[in-house]
């Protein structure tokens, strides 16, 4: 194959060139209104305490002097070295996640349907209680964790390198289900044309993955990443539970110690610290979505008109791609595998939930002394049940603020008439929004709010803020998947019609609209961090009752595990009813 046949095996997406369509009756100026909501609690909840400790950390007596004792602090540096190697972990994970998608074809229905399960349920799982359960299977002491009782000589993790390993592993067990889902669905839309084209020109697998797969997977991949490099960027609880005291300096992020040191380093150098952190995240996700530009739904590129059918009648519907009789056992096998594997933490944490409190400090969960007694002692006054329905309470009051400002929002960015420039600048400032860690957010918003800071009615609006930037994105991708007809036809269906065009397009990207509230209550409801820099010492929400238990470890092993099961059980029952819903939602902006 000679090099001028190289263009013949590039994939890209068709876009319509053309114009984009205005809605009849509709100018710039009600495009704008309908940013405007988004935009207020943006500029209040993010921009405003973000611009106030840069101010901050500037008004030392050199300017800059507060920076420089920020970097030539040893222990900064290795935290900042250590969000790196975070950031750095999520394109793993994401690699992982396109590893295991590829194997799930061709593994059978039921046993698809098996591994989805697997592999998306730690997803919604809390990173307090990952941290709880891999530091319980990968205990030191051969009677009490996992993983050394199967060694012939339990030798292992005895060192300080081993707590890597432990809070590694959490993290992939966490996130590699979302990037897995994504991927999946990428995958079972790849131009299999172009694939069949290109092998029989002699283009080997290698060529064939970066000029038709990697292309077509770059949209799959941007929702993937921006996702995961945020919880990246925003680890903390993880490392907070899962490492023994002993060995956190050498795991510390620049934010959670940022939580430790911000009133020994002052308010300058506290401030430092949290843009710096800032910075990193930023720039690790503008390098890595900045790749992707070329097939991110760009603001000018709006619409895109559906497939056309094929000249000798309707397109049939895309079936996956066949795999080879001899290759099908070998996946399924691996499949099974990987869904042992990743059912194997919650065996654990179910097990050790339900024995006794004393037996679980003493011995594994496979010693017997099983009981309720753990849940009597996390149930015991009341506290954590009603840490759980405060807890309740702020995700659903998040999530309607959240789904609120964002559905105009990215209707504004997707179909409305904007000005070119407006739009890259608001879709770029929505992506470095997304990354920003609370940090840099919490000495202001403590110093300007004061004593109502704890309530639900205020800290409702601050998790919205952030979570906000993330929901316009998600929103923005499905939208600009909805076909050019579905909202600018002359005579719409009866179903439709009278409806507005945002009504309109709402209705066809109804998954994501659901996926979006769906995901911000989840999010809150396993959050540490904002109610740990906002609201603490106050112990009203379910994650800071944890907390509390989580710092005599040793002895609270078993109220924590009830506790672990009881965050799960929520998430995990919404993920169960709606799961069908969440991946189309969560993948609408990929089948374009």
């Amino acid at each position: 194959m000679s090099r001028d046949d190289a263009f013949l095996f590039e994939a890209a997406p068709y876009h319509d060139m053309r114009a984009p369509a205005k809605s009849p009756g509709r100018g710039r100026w009600k495009a704008w209104l309908l940013l405007l909501p988004a935009a207020g609690l943006v500029v209040a909840g993010l921009l405003v305490p973000l611009a106030a400790t840069v101010v901050t950390s500037l008004t030392g007596k050199g300017g800059l002097d507060a920076y420089r004792d920020v970097v030539n602090d040893a222990q900064v540096r290795t935290a900042l070295r250590n969000n790196a190697n975070w950031l750095g972990l999520a394109l793993v994970v994401c690699a992982l996640g396109l590893g295991l998608a590829w194997l799930a074809r061709g593994v059978g229905p039921r046993l698809r349907r098996l591994l989805v399960v697997a592999l998306t349920l730690p997803t919604v799982t809390s990173p307090l209680t990952a941290g709880v359960t891999f530091r319980m299977i990968f205990a030191p002491d051969p009677g009490l964790g996992t993983v050394n009782a199967l060694l012939p000589e339990p030798v292992l993790f005895t060192g300080s390198g081993w707590i890597w390993l432990v809070l590694g592993l959490a993290f992939a067990w966490q996130w590699t289900g979302l990037a897995f889902l994504v991927f999946h669905v990428g995958l079972a839309n790849l131009p299999e044309d172009l694939l069949r084209v290109a092998g029989a020109f002699g283009a080997g697998p290698l060529r064939r993955l970066r000029a038709v797969t990697a292309p077509a997977l770059f949209p799959t991949a941007a929702v993937a990443l921006l996702i995961v490099l945020t919880a990246a960027a925003r680890v903390f609880d993880l490392v907070l539970v899962g490492a023994p005291g002993s060995v956190q300096p050498e795991v510390d992020v620049a934010g959670l110690l940022w939580w430790r040191r911000r009133t020994v380093l002052g308010d300058e150098r506290a401030a430092a610290l949290a843009v710096l952190l800032t910075v990193t995240a930023v720039a690790v996700a503008l390098a890595v979505l900045g790749r992707l530009r070329q097939d991110w739904p760009h603001a000018e590129r709006p619409w895109r008109w559906p497939p056309q059918p094929a000249p000798d009648g309707p397109r049939r519907p895309r079936r996956a791609a066949a795999v080879p009789v001899d290759a099908r056992w070998p996946r399924r096998v691996a499949a099974g595998a990987v869904t042992g594997l990743w059912a194997f933490p919650f065996v654990v944490l179910l097990l050790t939930s339900f024995r006794s409190p004393d037996a679980v400090a003493t011995s594994g969960w496979w010693a017997g002394g099983y009981g309720a007694g753990s849940y009597g002692e996390a149930l015991d006054g009341g506290f954590f049940a009603d840490a759980l329905w405060a807890t309740a309470q702020r995700g659903l009051l998040t999530a309607f603020l959240v789904v609120l400002p964002a559905v105009p929002a990215a209707y504004a960015l997707t179909h409305e008439a904007l000005p070119r420039r407006a739009r890259r600048a608001a879709t770029a400032a929505a992506v470095v929004l997304a990354v920003l860690p609370p940090q840099v957010l919490a000495a202001p918003l403590g110093w300007a709010l004061g004593g109502v800071l704890g309530s639900t009615l205020v800290l409702g609006p601050v998790h919205a803020a952030l979570l906000l930037p993330l929901g316009v994105l998600l929103l923005r991708n499905a939208f600009m998947s909805v076909p050019r007809p579905a909202v600018t036809r002359p005579v719409a269906p009866r179903r439709t019609a009278g409806r507005s065009a945002l009504a309109r397009v709402v209705g066809e990207a109804a998954p994501a609209v659901a996926t979006v509230a769906v995901l911000s209550f989840v999010l809150v409801w396993n959050d540490l961090v904002v109610s740990l820099l906002l609201n603490w010492p106050a112990a009203d929400q379910a994650p800071l009752t944890m907390r509390q238990a989580s710092r005599y470890f040793t002895t609270s092993a078993g109220e924590l595990a009830a506790q672990g099961v009881l965050m799960t059980a929520v998430p995990a029952a919404l993920l169960l009813v709606t799961g069908g819903w969440l991946v189309r939602g969560l993948t609408q902006g990929v089948r374009r």
